[in-house]
């Protein structure tokens, strides 16, 4: 449903979103197509030049406003688990340390790098004592602890990062030590996970999951779930550099072309990620530019091993025969991404000497008759897949793909598209209810624990993983890596275990997309992250991003 324009920034005006609509029409049943978009661009451009005429977010105190296809959905950091929800929590929290200008580690809370111990088991990090919460309590060693222990006792998406820690103390109120039992090759990135205060936190969850106090350069001014974060500049923030954008807000839009509407009349000053359906028309019809850098998300079909007809390996395989992911991904991702193979972004894949090519030698073309026989010999015939998505456009693109494909072998297929909230609790509840597939989103770091761990280990089964694989060799393997500092006996264990994943068409990996943003040229100093929930960076460094008139 569209949302009516009102107030909201976000939104584009009423009658030029109905215009558009009633010029693009549709040629696919009643689904727009990316042909019948781009056909329609030309004609719309003159409406969307006629647009709204408000300026950039300029004056004593500028302002920045996003329209984002990814919605905020809790502002809580241990219960964030979607990039929409990752990028808000960024602004407002600091973990102990945070991503430079790449994917480099720095000292955040922590006071100086991490000190080392008994073969690295041990790790003793001191905290800043500058560091306050915004209501101006000091970060204290017990608020680090909490951090790290807490999404474990909760069974928390975030849990994957603080498992490898035997334990967690408070030596003194700015010192806090991590027991290792075998060092964790991974433990930069860990260590960014966001400090979040234990009492405030733990007096009323439920009330912190919408309005949090965190560390961060930014306070939150409202909140409203799967739709906008308006976040404030906090005047007190205790660290460097303070950024000079005073508020900033993150809204959720639903469609590419709605989108750049809101660039192109100045309703927003910079949209993400930007569509393959529009990258080429940002610079023709709003003025702005695209900017994007590879990063580490990417995209696939999990098959739900838990409940159901895809607990059969044969209605895996026949389900890989109805789709031609080749074509797909050139016709919805290229050319903001490209095509994938495994269970890895290409350039960790490619950094870590994995065998692409053994792995693109296992992907099927469309077969719609051998899917029928496979169908057949596993006696599902005439039975009925329910592919869910969320109601992202890419992943209901991939799913009506699928479903289609389903067709064409003469297989039953409903895509149920659900709001984020409900598709995070229905793609890890492993019942054939809710899905025999899903398109699932990965989102990770240049270590392939990120992407493999959370995604495939048995100790995330419904909470990040909703595959519900169960093979003993494979879950030895994702863990034995974490304990391994050798790397190349890391990328040995990482080569086994995704051979056996592509193997058993335990999920069929589709492609990844950078991270890309199309800004107003009034906006400078804009760069964009490798690392998504970074994005927007508003400030770094000696760096800040401003606000102004485009000359």
């Amino acid at each position: 449903m569209r949302r009516d324009s009102g107030d909201d920034p976000a939104a584009p005006p009423a009658d030029v979103e109905d215009r558009w609509r009633a010029e693009v029409g549709s040629s696919d049943g009643g689904r727009t197509t990316r042909r019948d978009l781009l056909a329609g661009l030309g004609g719309a451009t003159t409406t969307l030049v006629a647009g709204c005429s408000t300026t950039l977010g300029t004056g004593p105190d500028p302002t920045f406003r996003v329209g984002t296809l990814r919605p905020p959905v809790t502002l809580d950091p241990i219960e964030a688990e979607s990039v929409g929800s990752e990028q808000a929590v960024e602004r407002v929290f600091e973990g102990l340390y945070a991503y430079g200008e790449g994917t480099d580690v720095v000292p955040a809370i922590a006071d100086g790098e991490p000190q080392y111990g008994d073969d690295r088991r041990e790790v003793v990090v001191e905290l800043d004592d500058r560091a306050r919460f915004q209501n101006g309590r000091d970060v204290v060693a017990e608020d680090v602890v909490y951090s790290f222990e807490a999404p474990v006792e909760e069974d928390a998406p975030t849990a994957w990062h603080a498992e490898p820690f035997d334990s967690v103390e408070a030596v003194d109120e700015r010192t806090v030590r991590f027991e290792l039992s075998e060092p964790y090759p991974a433990l930069e990135h860990a260590l960014t996970q966001p400090i979040v205060p234990k009492q405030e936190r733990e007096d009323d969850r439920e009330a912190f999951a919408t309005d949090p106090i965190g560390a961060g350069p930014y306070e939150v001014a409202s909140f409203s779930e799967e739709k906008k974060a308006t976040l404030r500049r906090w005047e007190d923030y205790w660290d460097e550099p303070t950024p000079e954008i005073g508020l900033v807000t993150m809204a959720h839009i639903e469609f590419p072309i709605t989108q750049l509407t809101s660039l192109r009349t100045n309703r927003n000053d910079a949209i993400e990620p930007v569509s393959p359906l529009i990258v080429d028309h940002v610079g023709g019809v709003a003025n702005a530019t695209v900017d994007r850098r590879e990063g580490f998300t990417w995209l696939y079909f999990g098959f739900n091993l838990n409940e159901g007809p895809t607990t059969d390996s044969r209605v895996r395989e026949a389900i890989s025969y109805c789709i031609d992911l080749e074509k797909a991904v050139s016709e919805f991702v290229e050319p903001m991404g490209e095509r994938q193979y495994g269970p890895l972004p290409p350039r960790v894949a490619e950094e870590w000497g994995m065998p692409t090519d053994e792995w693109s030698d296992l992907a099927n073309e469309k077969n719609p008759e051998r899917a029928r026989r496979l169908f057949r010999e596993a006696g599902e015939a005439n039975g009925q897949l329910r592919i869910l998505t969320t109601r992202d456009p890419v992943h209901k693109e991939f799913g009506e793909a699928l479903a289609g494909g389903l067709r064409d072998a003469d297989h039953g297929a409903l895509v149920i598209s659900k709001p984020e909230t409900s598709y995070l609790e229905w793609y890890v509840s492993g019942s054939e209810r809710d899905y025999s597939v899903f398109v699932g989103e990965a989102s990770g770091t240049p270590d392939p624990d990120s992407h493999l761990y959370p995604t495939f280990h048995e100790n995330a089964e419904g909470v990040t993983n909703g595959t519900f694989y169960r093979e003993d060799a494979v879950m030895e393997r994702l863990s034995a890596a974490r304990e391994t500092r050798e790397r190349e006996r890391r990328r040995q264990l990482y080569e086994e275990a995704i051979a056996r994943l592509l193997e058993d068409r335990v999920c069929l990996p589709i492609g990844t997309y950078a991270n890309s943003f199309a800004v107003d040229r009034g906006v400078s100093n804009f760069r964009v992250h490798p690392i998504s929930q970074v994005n927007p960076r508003l400030a770094w460094g000696n760096e800040v991003v401003t606000v102004g008139d485009a000359s």
